[in-house]
């Protein structure tokens, strides 16, 4: 078995866990939109420079 199917199987299984688990769910929802707004935020910054 090569390394990225084996990644995909422990991806497959976590993700399987979240969407389970809703506190989970929420707190990579959240994770997901602070990083969203980081990446915008630092787009603006090279733009302007």
């Amino acid at each position: 078995m090569n390394n990225d199917s084996n990644h995909q199987k422990i991806l497959a299984k976590l993700a399987g866990k979240v969407m389970c688990d809703r506190q989970l769910l929420w707190k990579l929802t959240d994770k997901v939109y602070e990083l969203m707004k980081e990446d915008l935020k630092q787009q603006k910054e090279r733009i302007k420079n």
